[in-house]
């Protein structure tokens, strides 16, 4: 067995390998005594990975400069920039060298140092980026190339930009043109900021802007920001302010009442009472002032549709307070029927039959019944079909042509195969429906 000798204090002493752990380091010792080369083949391999990496950090940093570089001298000033690029560059640029001729633990902290300052420099760059005397200035703009900018933020929903550009066209006085400015007015909305909107809203008076008339100072935009913040009251308050003098332009109409059937229709999704409570009386106070009842109508729709009986019976009692409002859901009975029939909510179409039915309302009632019988033929359900043709004809108001034939059709099934018209096609049939003929 091999032998290991070494010398100890106390004299010679010799070491016998029996574990494979021990005969493992004495191989190891010959190797190393035999073959001195592999040890500095070893170091010098440690060695090349470690200029390796030294270079790969100096390449990271130059580029990253570089990168700025170009970012600041396209954005920010022209003398500013240069001065700072060759300061930051010649600062880089010492740090690197530094690095590269010393030891390892000078390159280290040579590289430490350059990226803080790079980090450092990129905060910098960013800050002198939304910065009003360093950053874009959309004076040098034409109003075609601030609607693309504008566009391209809400397109990605950019808000810390599009905010940055809203800030921009206040201070500059800078309006895009009025399709941009509605989308952008409408974004603002859906973010609440009531005070970017005040201010657009002193812009546009200042401007003699169109839109400080036709929206009433942007009221239906401020309406919905204070709806979203929360403030119910001050935003219906907002809107019965600017609601007669956006009257005066069709644009100006329908942007406060879309405003007024949102506010409406959030308000029974979220089933507020208080805020229920408030709306109606806005709505009476609209009316009695205006004469407009498109907004009891909207919060008669929104509480007829409702499941809770509490809202159908406020429903009921507009309904039949209004006589405009009954001329106006009689007018509109087939639409109104398939918006109901659209969201499957078909109890809210059976109690609309029977309020037409109390008002004498026939042909609104003959138009749902119609709507009603092709939606319940559509589902192939043959019993309600069924007692839809037994009230139309004790009603006396009795289905078309097409449509008896259609129940008739559903009752007998009729799907006979004997009577399947081939087409070219191996793989497809058509089926001739049967003709009908009464004998009555």
């Amino acid at each position: 067995m091999a032998m290991l000798t070494r010398l100890t204090s106390g004299g010679t002493t010799t070491v016998t390998p029996s574990s494979p752990k021990g005969l493992q380091r004495f191989q190891n010792y010959i190797a190393a005594f035999l073959w001195p080369g592999s040890q500095s083949q070893r170091h010098q391999r440690k060695s090349t990975q470690l200029d390796a990496i030294d270079c790969f950090t100096n390449d990271l940093v130059s580029r990253k400069t570089q990168k700025w570089e170009e970012l600041r001298d396209n954005l920010m000033k022209p003398n500013t920039t240069i001065e700072a690029e060759n300061n930051y560059a010649a600062d880089n640029n010492s740090n690197i060298n530094v690095g590269k001729s010393g030891s390892m633990t000078a390159t280290a902290a040579s590289f430490n140092k350059s990226v803080g300052l790079m980090s450092k420099g990129m905060m910098s760059d960013l800050q002198a980026l939304r910065s009003p005397q360093l950053g874009l200035d959309i004076r040098s703009l034409s109003q075609p190339q601030l609607d693309n900018l504008l566009l391209a933020t809400l397109e990605i929903k950019n808000k810390l930009d599009f905010l940055y550009l809203i800030r921009q066209c206040i201070r500059w006085q800078q309006l895009p043109s009025n399709e941009v400015f509605i989308a952008c007015l409408k974004y603002l909305s859906t973010l609440s900021r009531l005070q970017q909107l005040d201010a657009l809203a002193e812009t546009c008076r200042d401007l003699k802007h169109p839109f400080a008339k036709m929206y009433a100072d942007l009221a239906p935009f401020k309406a919905i920001a204070l709806w979203h913040n929360g403030n119910a009251d001050v935003a219906l308050m907002t809107l019965h302010r600017g609601y007669g003098i956006s009257l005066g332009t069709d644009e100006g109409r329908r942007m406060i009442r879309a405003a007024f059937r949102t506010i409406a229709e959030e308000t029974l999704a979220q089933k507020s009472e208080a805020v229920l409570v408030s709306l109606m009386e806005v709505a009476r106070a609209i009316h009695r002032e205006h004469k407009d009842i498109f907004v009891v109508a909207c919060v008669w729709k929104q509480c007829f549709a409702s499941d809770w009986f509490c809202d159908q019976k406020s429903a009921n009692e507009l309904f039949e307070h209004y006589k405009e409002l009954q001329e106006l859901v009689e007018r509109r009975a087939s639409p109104l029927c398939s918006s109901f029939l659209s969201r499957n909510n078909v109890d809210a179409v059976h109690r609309l039959i029977e309020v037409f039915l109390q008002h004498k309302q026939r042909a609104a009632c003959a138009h749902c019944l119609s709507l009603l019988f092709n939606y319940q033929y559509l589902r192939k359900d043959l019993r309600a079909c069924a007692e839809i043709v037994k009230s139309c004809s004790e009603l006396e108001m009795p289905l078309s042509e097409l449509q008896n034939e259609q129940f008739l059709s559903l009752f007998l099934d009729q799907s006979d195969p004997f009577e399947a018209t081939s087409v070219d096609s191996s793989t497809k049939t058509y089926k001739s429906p049967k003709s009908f003929q009464y004998k009555f």
